[in-house]
């Protein structure tokens, strides 16, 4: 088996004749030229990529990136987890494949002589981790799923020698970034230094041979969204960490840095291609300055869109009638959107008014719970393409937070919308047969979420306390 990192999540598996490759976004932008790859892939790497299969984990555009999907034959067989709404499938189909296999949680596929991948679905952002074994060497690609407890158990279990394990290791997250005056506010809250235990402790727990900081490699190049670089944690310091706590421990796993272009083979090991994340800031200059007219390009682009205010009440409507009576911290809820256009001159403000679940038109700002500001062409894709979930990890937004409102509501509006999108509602959604199929086969992370639940009662949860089979981890400095 060899394996070769391609991109930020991007990872290309091959064994006897047979290629996969998971989660390529490997060319351009996302998130309305936020997200750069950070290193970027070789052009010679990516340049004749033509895997056999394709694996997509979720619907984030750093993991479903249309525009690198269209440089794949259409006869590609893609292969998505089987979850409750089929958009990948159906977007998959927009963009040309026919070929679109759905694996369920814990399902298996064939891929090879003795090559097999086995999907499994965490969380209601619908996320899922890949395993892929040859009966020699496996690999566990976790990616952004934040597995613990009974559900990683599960695949301790069923796959008790893990070789290699891959995990995100930085915010993708708008809370508290985006919020104004997070620093003063929160400034405690998913600091770096939390990031990095939390990757250690996972990597430990599963107890594989090397453990892989991955999908957490990028940066931020529009003007907008620049700011947040600082923000990103540090492979180095993910590695440093996670090696004095392996070591500390007594444990023989080793973290390492493998940057897109690094390779593994079961015959001549790691080939790791040199890239000093020390030296972040001269990278990311060197790439304002390759893609400056792009950038310029999509400024002018954002300056010319009009919001598009009937977009908005459909969108907003239809989740209004889907939701079910007596929700008292959303009924309560009034969400602000301050639109604005042409670099800033022009601004609309739209209210929700989730009390009377209605959209307003303002002529002026009012106080209200959330209010969030966001340019025209963000707001209008987000509607028309039912793609709010994409909204956080842009950070393409800012939120200022009403009277006695903090981060929480800020969790409950967004988690409100992932649920919408990933048609958790209306509720009666979940009678139905494929429904209740997937919740039989995750009825682990319902008992997970109980314990949790009795055992917190609402406090703060430390970090290793998801993983509690695990030893107190040993104070080490974290640097960045």
């Amino acid at each position: 088996m060899q394996f070769t990192i391609l991109s930020h999540a991007g990872l290309l598996v091959q064994d006897q004749g047979v290629s996969l490759v998971s989660d390529p976004w490997l060319r351009g932008s996302c998130y309305w030229r936020s997200w750069w790859n950070f290193p970027e892939a070789p052009p010679e790497l990516i340049a004749n990529l033509q895997p056999d299969y394709i694996y997509l984990t979720h619907l984030h555009w750093d993991h479903f990136h249309g525009p690198s999907l269209r440089h794949f034959d259409r006869e590609t067989q893609m292969l998505v987890p089987l979850v409750h709404t089929r958009r990948m499938v159906k977007d998959l189909q927009d963009l040309g494949f026919r070929n679109i296999m759905e694996i369920p949680h814990g399902g298996k596929i064939k891929l090879g002589n003795n090559l097999f991948l086995y999907s499994f679905q965490f969380g209601i952002t619908v996320d899922s981790a890949i395993v892929i074994t040859n009966g020699e060497t496996t690999l566990f690609n976790a990616n952004d799923c934040k597995l613990f407890g009974l559900p990683l158990q599960q695949i301790k279990k069923r796959f008790p020698q893990i070789d290699f394990v891959f995990r995100s290791f930085s915010s993708a997250s708008a809370i508290p970034y985006c919020i104004e005056d997070y620093q003063q506010r929160f400034g405690e809250f998913r600091s770096a230094a939390q990031y990095i235990q939390e990757f250690t402790e996972f990597s430990l727990t599963v107890g594989a041979k090397y453990a892989i900081p991955f999908a957490s490699n990028h940066c931020f190049l529009h003007r907008e969204t620049q700011e947040f670089n600082p923000t990103a944690v540090s492979p180095t310091a993910v590695a440093q960490y996670c090696n004095q706590t392996s070591q500390v421990r007594g444990s023989s796993s080793q973290c390492v840095l493998m940057p897109p272009g690094s390779s593994w083979s079961d015959t001549q090991g790691f080939n790791l291609r040199e890239f000093d994340y020390q030296q972040a800031d001269a990278y990311i200059a060197h790439l304002q300055e390759k893609y400056h007219l792009t950038l310029e390009k999509q400024y002018t682009k954002e300056a010319q869109v009009k919001p598009d205010y009937r977009a908005f009440e459909r969108y907003f409507t239809a989740l209004f009638r889907a939701l079910p009576p007596g929700l008292p911290k959303i009924s309560r809820m009034t969400v602000l959107f301050h639109i604005y256009q042409q670099d800033n001159n022009y601004h609309h403000y739209w209210l929700l008014d989730f009390h009377h679940r209605k959209t307003v038109t303002l002529t002026e700002p009012i106080e209200a719970t959330l209010t969030i500001k966001i340019p025209a062409l963000v707001i209008n894709d987000c509607c028309r393409k039912r793609m709010f979930s994409t909204w956080g990890p842009s950070k393409r937004l800012r939120i200022r937070l009403g009277q006695g409102a903090s981060w929480v509501e800020v969790r409950v509006f967004l988690s409100l919308l992932d649920a919408w999108e990933n048609e958790y509602l209306p509720l009666w959604n979940h009678l139905r047969p494929r429904y209740l199929g997937i919740w039989l086969r995750r009825w682990r992370e319902f008992v997970e979420a109980g314990r949790l639940v009795w055992r917190w009662r609402g406090r703060s949860l430390p970090v290793e306390e998801l993983y509690r089979s695990r030893p107190p981890a040993p104070d080490i400095l974290v640097t960045k």
